[in-house]
């Protein structure tokens, strides 16, 4: 009875899926299209660098290297010491490269499924990158970006420790994960380094054009309407698209929702919990570099978690400090503004650190064998 089940909706999906790209065949190309600008346009260039920055300090061992620096953190998350490195790497390139740095260690064993499970409920987040420069823009202030950042990267440890639990008493050693290879440098890293990222960033403009795609076929049937008419008890008609099109997608959501003729306070808290959640999009992918070992329905969850957590943490930062953030403020209104490359010269820093720290590591070695 479960086989035949899951064959129909196996079957049913995709059928519906395709009826709907059919029948809205005009704004599916631009929704996709909107998708494939909005990819080139910020996400690209947010994540592909680091994409291959944490591939050659994967590579080259530095993330293994630098684990014990977030060593507090991975006890509170319930974590091996050897994540700490692919820990901090995902919090500063934001999903789905934690997901994507798990992928050859849960193919190789290094790590149990529970593990991974633990690892994505903490650092799965959106770029800081692309919510500072892209989302902030849209605010008026780079600086609101941050902030937004900030708050669901804060929201993301609490998620990790809320589900610090999954899997019992399992043991967090870390057998085989992220070993360190001294005879492999930074150059002959490489090109390994930009094929891999140069495929995922791929996969990444997919995922979005196909999301970007299916909500604007959504859209032309009038979903956004009903929905509208629906929630208006609960939500401002003007809520209901960008959260629509965040659900499924979150570049696009996250910019319509900075756009939206919304109270700024209630922008922010739209975004930090749209962030924290990431959209079906982000699922699916990081779906696909998990390999299935960590179920769908706990990855989601764990997004449903951190997006009450980040929301409710927005709302009350709102309430306590809602006066110094503008009330109702077109994009022309800006408040104090932080440089975009405010966040790229500490990540700069630590890259530069992580690349030492295989050798410094390798010399001790060296130093307690004599």
């Amino acid at each position: 009875m479960r086989q035949r089940l899951r064959t129909l909706w196996g079957t049913l999906v995709p059928g519906l899926l395709l009826t709907l790209l059919f029948c809205t065949p005009a704004a599916t190309m631009q929704g996709a299209r909107d998708g494939l600008r909005l990819w080139a346009d910020a996400v690209l260039p947010a994540l592909l660098p680091f994409f291959v920055v944490t591939t050659l300090l994967s590579d080259c061992g530095a993330l293994r290297a630098a684990g014990p620096l977030l060593r507090p953190v991975c006890r509170l998350l319930r974590l091996p010491d050897a994540l700490g490195g692919a820990l901090l790497a995902a919090w500063l390139s934001g999903a789905p490269n934690g997901a994507r740095l798990l992928e050859p260690h849960l193919q190789g064993g290094g790590i149990t499924a529970t593990q991974a499970a633990r690892f994505v409920s903490a650092a799965t987040v959106t770029s800081p990158l692309f919510l500072i420069g892209t989302v902030g823009a849209a605010l008026g202030s780079p600086a609101l970006g941050a902030l937004v950042y900030g708050i669901h990267f804060l929201c993301a440890i609490c998620n990790g420790a809320l589900w610090r639990g999954f899997g019992g008493r399992e043991n967090t050693r870390c057998e085989g994960a992220f070993r360190y290879d001294a005879r492999l440098s930074p150059l002959q890293a490489l090109p390994s380094a930009l094929r891999s990222a140069c495929l995922s960033v791929l996969f990444v403009g997919a995922a979005i054009a196909f999301f970007s795609a299916l909500t604007s076929a959504l859209e032309a049937l009038g979903l956004a309407d009903a929905l509208s008419r629906v929630l208006l008890f609960a939500l401002p008609s003007d809520a209901v698209r960008p959260l629509l099109e965040g659900f499924l997608e979150i570049s696009q959501g996250a910019t319509q929702t900075a756009q939206a003729a919304l109270p700024m306070p209630l922008r922010l808290s739209m975004l930090c919990g749209l962030s924290a959640f990431g959209g079906l999009s982000v699922l699916c992918q990081a779906q696909v570099f998990l390999s299935g070992k960590v179920p769908f329905s706990t990855y989601f969850a764990q997004r449903l978690t951190h997006a009450a957590l980040s929301f409710a943490a927005c709302r009350a930062f709102c309430l306590f400090f809602g006066s110094a953030l503008p009330v109702f403020s077109p994009i022309e209104q800006a408040v104090a503004v932080l440089p975009q490359q405010a966040l790229s010269l500490p990540a700069l820093g630590l890259c530069l650190l992580f690349s030492l720290l295989p050798w410094k590591w390798q010399e001790g070695r060296s130093a307690q064998r004599r």
